[in-house]
């Protein structure tokens, strides 16, 4: 399902992108995307041959990792495309990467393990401290880039993690 669309989605780029007059952004763009296609098949090809309990281990060292990345983004972080006036990129040599999709992955990581450490679901609001903090500090960190848009999908993730989690909605 994912890869069909996945091709459909570079497909409907093929199609923008043959235009009368030749754009230099969008001549190419479709096989831009195809190749982070392949890049995606194969590190999940990989990342899924890791042993659970590694990654269990990593979670929070990678969540600290992401962290600093986004303490250091605020201080050498650049915008780019249309976000220009944010300091959401960190630049190496010729490769650019947003550390807030790191913070992302680390967050759910480190939420899964916390939440599923527990033998109950969280039945008040006490118990909600902690992941609101795991959820509260990487948030915080891109607010102050500003980046709202990636800001709150941190609150979708939150979000969600307590639902699988089995929080009672009330709560």
């Amino acid at each position: 399902g994912i890869l069909v669309l996945s091709l459909f989605g570079i497909a409907m780029i093929y199609s923008a992108g043959q235009v009368q007059v030749p754009d230099v952004v969008t001549q190419g763009a479709w096989l831009r995307q195809l190749l982070w296609l392949l890049v995606g098949l194969l590190a999940f090809t990989a990342v899924s041959r890791i042993p659970v309990p590694w990654i269990e281990w990593a979670a929070n060292p990678v969540y600290v990792f992401s962290i600093i990345l986004l303490g250091l983004t605020l201080i050498i972080g650049e915008g780019r495309g249309t976000a220009t006036g944010v300091k959401s990129f960190i630049r190496l040599g010729g490769f650019g990467f947003q550390p807030a999709e790191i913070a992302k992955i680390a967050t759910i990581l480190w939420l899964a393990r916390i939440l599923s450490e527990r033998d109950s679901p969280l039945i008040t609001l006490r118990e909600l401290v902690k992941p609101g903090a795991i959820v509260a500090l990487p948030l915080g960190l891109v607010m102050l880039q500003p980046d709202l848009g990636t800001a709150l999908a941190f609150v979708g993730i939150l979000f969600a993690m307590l639902y699988w989690a089995a929080t009672p909605v009330w709560l």
